[in-house]
């Protein structure tokens, strides 16, 4: 680089907002992450510092943040890449999830204010307003949020800090759940929508009535309807209309 674009790039980076540079640039992989790239995937530092048009300093802090929340591994001497998710961390995190959405769920019931009872009220009617629209993108964004802000009402920062450190590892794969392309049918896809918005209703009235019990469990069976799509993606499940009849006789050319 000659003196002459590094000037460029250093004005860039004032040009950005205070604090402004690393965080645009977190953003900016962060949502590649979300949208695009496959777990796995190698994260080129030289492509990202052309394709941001950045110096390298903000995207290794972003890198480096997005390493903390264990979206990224940073390889010793050979860059980074999007953190793996197979078949042992996908089990690894369906436990986990399980476990504190349970504990987040039922100490909301008992502990949310008035307030924080409004906001989740607020953020499940916002990811049915975006489902009817169908846009992926802001529905994955609107379920962290809404698992969020139930994390942060069950009393406890270091609970709910746990919690969305949870729900941030599985960003990774929620397009899965959440894009109409992952899906094999209309219908499919509709009905699990539609399960995902029942379960948040089920589990936002719970809190609502202070039904400690019933938060837990209804928090539980949600996490299984995310591990049932989770299985059906890996395993890549034949609908109906994939089927092809074996037993049929071909004609000879």
């Amino acid at each position: 680089m000659d003196k002459t674009d590094g000037q460029q790039k250093r004005q860039r980076d004032k040009g950005i907002a205070k604090g402004g540079a690393a965080e645009h640039a977190y953003n900016v992989i962060r949502e590649e992450i979300i949208l695009r790239l496959a777990p796995g995937s190698d994260l080129d530092d030289a492509l990202l510092v052309s394709k941001l048009k950045l110096s390298r300093t903000p995207v290794r802090e972003a890198l480096a943040r997005l390493a903390g929340e264990r979206l990224v591994q940073l390889l010793p001497n050979r860059g980074a890449r999007v953190a793996p998710m197979g078949w042992n961390e996908i089990r690894e995190h369906l436990e986990a999830l399980d476990l504190v959405q349970r504990l987040v769920a039922r100490w909301a019931a008992a502990r949310r204010t008035e307030a924080q009872l409004a906001e989740i009220e607020r953020s499940e009617a916002r990811f049915e307003q975006i489902a009817a629209k169908e846009d992926g993108a802001a529905m994955i964004e609107e379920n962290w949020q809404f698992h969020g802000v139930i994390a942060e009402a069950c009393g406890n920062s270091i609970i709910a800090g746990m919690c969305k450190q949870i729900l941030t590892q599985g960003l990774r794969v929620d397009r899965v759940a959440m894009f109409h392309e992952y899906f094999g049918s209309d219908s499919t896809y509709k009905n699990h929508i539609a399960t995902i918005i029942e379960d948040h209703r089920k589990i936002v009235k719970a809190i609502r009535d202070q039904d400690l019990d019933a938060a837990e469990h209804f928090a539980r069976l949600h996490t299984e309807t995310a591990r049932r799509r989770y299985s059906e993606a890996i395993s890549g499940r034949i609908e109906p209309q994939m089927e092809v009849a074996l037993n049929t006789t071909m004609e000879v050319i």
